[in-house]
This record gives structure tokens, C-alpha cells and sequence, in this order.
């Protein structure tokens, strides 16, 4: 039954997020508030079901679903599918859902073409701990993602009003005051599940291994890149910098982060192997 569902959920996901993004591009060429309401619903019931595909494959498998690639691909689209989802939720504002459904509906589509469930893992990814650990880790990630693609928007509009040019970007944005808000909901919930997920880790290391802290390089870029990130949050928040200085920082604190990790990654050697 599990497996039923499995692979049933792979395929429609991919045809959901399309509904979905079809309604988001109307909304954004047509200007009908009707098409906002009837794309949050359509994106509602796409988050549902990628919610009960990757829980499925959780219990099916007895493993977090982040083995290889293609897994790992589909939890990015539904943490970007949620991640704007939240945004739009609290900020009442749908006019920016045809770019990050997008983004998720590359994602899920590569993922559900060239999905593998070879059964071969980590025994790490059977800890639940760990795994609450890898997802919020990499939900926060992908919120400061969405802040950076809001603080490119932000830039975007700016320099459009600047020269005086009201096109199709003017129109189809919202103001660079809601902007600037939709942006920071999602950084903040970015520092925050990140935050959390680096704290999960190292309690993870406390208990399993014997200690919090560790000198594994991926770590330790990790904790530092946080850190960063929260200081210069701290430093546009206190200083009540402007719209165009909050979304420098978004923008190219992610890119520092995004950097990093994937330096890293790429050259340092660590126990964070999950295939």
C-alpha cells in the first residue's frame, strides 16, 4: 500500500505544482484577486500531498528521504513550496507565487523523472532526531533562499520606479514596502529553523556521540555562516537600516552562506555521507 502511494504521489506531484503554477500565472497577467484565492488553495493541497508522499516514503523506508540526489530535489520543492506558502499566508500577498512555484515545480519535476529508491542509506537517516535535524537544516536554508529571490525582486522594482519605467515588473509585483516585509518573515524563518537545526545537530552529536561540538569542518562553516547571517540581521535590525540596505544583506548573506557550505562540501572531508 505504502509503495502504492509512493509512487502514485511521485507522479501527480509534478502535474499539482503545474495546476498550481498554471493559476499563479494567470493571477499575474490577468490582476484577478478570484485566481489568487483559487492558486492558494490549489498550492494548499500540493504542499498536503508532497507532505504525505515524503512521509510515506519515511515510514516505507524507516529513513529520512534525503539518500541521493533526487531525493534530496524533492524536499527542496516542498521546502520552498511551504517556505512561500507561510509568506503569503501572513502577508496576504500572492503576487510573487508564479516565481517560487516555479523554482518548486523544477525541482519535483526532476526529481520524480529520475527518482531512485535504491533502499541503500545511512543508518544516520534512522534517527529521527537526525532527520528532524537534516529538515530543519535545510528549511532554513531554503527560507533565506526565498529572502534572497525577495530582495532581488526588491532591487528589481527599485531601479524600475528609479528610471521611471512601469511595465510589466511594476504591475506585477507588489509595493517594495510589502517587498521589503515578505523578505524579512522569510529570513527570520530562515534564522530561526536553521538556528534550530544546527542545535539539533549538536545535541544529536551530544547523545550519540559524546560530544556537542565537533571538528568537522561542515560543522563548523555551518555554525559560523549562521552566526554571520544573525549579525547582520541583528545589525540591519538595530540600526533601522532602509528597504534597499535589508535587501543587500538578504541577498548577499545567503550567497556568503550558500558559498561556504558549498566549498565545503565539495573539499572537506565529514561524516554527514547519507548514501
Amino acid at each position: 500500500m505504502g509503495q502504492i502511494i509512493i509512487n502514485s504521489l511521485n507522479v501527480l506531484l509534478p502535474i499539482f505544482y503545474a495546476l498550481t503554477l498554471g493559476i499563479y500565472l494567470l493571477s499575474f497577467y490577468l490582476k484577478n484577486k478570484a485566481f489568487e484565492g483559487w492558486a492558494l488553495k490549489s498550492l494548499l493541497t500540493s504542499v498536503s500531498l508532497h507532505f504525505v508522499y515524503l512521509l510515506s516514503k519515511a515510514v516505507s523506508f524507516n529513513y529520512f528521504p534525503v539518500t541521493n540526489v533526487f531525493e534530496s530535489f524533492s524536499l527542496i520543492a516542498f521546502n520552498i513550496a511551504i517556505i512561500y506558502l507561510l509568506v503569503e499566508m501572513v502577508k496576504q500577498e500572492g503576487k510573487t507565487g508564479l516565481f517560487f512555484i516555479s523554482i518548486a515545480f523544477l525541482f519535483q519535476v526532476i526529481s520524480s523523472m529520475f527518482m531512485q529508491n535504491s533502499g541503500s542509506h545511512s543508518s544516520l537517516l534512522e534517527n529521527p532526531m537526525f532527520g528532524f535535524h537534516v529538515f530543519a537544516t535545510l528549511l532554513g536554508l531554503s527560507a533565506m533562499a526565498v529572502a534572497a529571490i525577495y530582495a532581488f525582486m526588491y532591487w528589481m522594482l527599485a531601479k524600475e520606479i528609479k528610471a521611471h519605467r512601469f511595465g510589466s515588473i511594476y504591475q506585477g509585483l507588489p509595493s517594495l514596502e510589502t517587498l521589503e516585509g515578505m523578505g524579512r518573515a522569510a529570513s527570520i524563518t530562515g534564522l530561526i529553523s536553521l538556528g534550530l537545526g544546527i542545535f539539533l545537530g549538536h545535541l544529536w552529536a551530544y547523545k550519540i556521540l559524546g560530544y556537542f561540538f565537533s571538528n568537522d569542518l561542515k560543522i563548523i562553516i555551518t555554525d559560523f555562516a549562521w552566526f554571520a547571517y544573525l549579525v547582520g540581521w541583528l545589525v540591519v535590525r538595530f540600526r533601522r537600516l532602509g528597504g534597499l540596505r535589508t535587501s543587500q544583506w538578504a541577498f548577499w548573506g545567503f550567497i556568503t552562506v550558500f558559498v561556504l557550505l558549498m566549498v565545503v562540501n565539495i573539499f572537506a572531508t565529514t561524516f554527514h555521507q547519507f548514501s
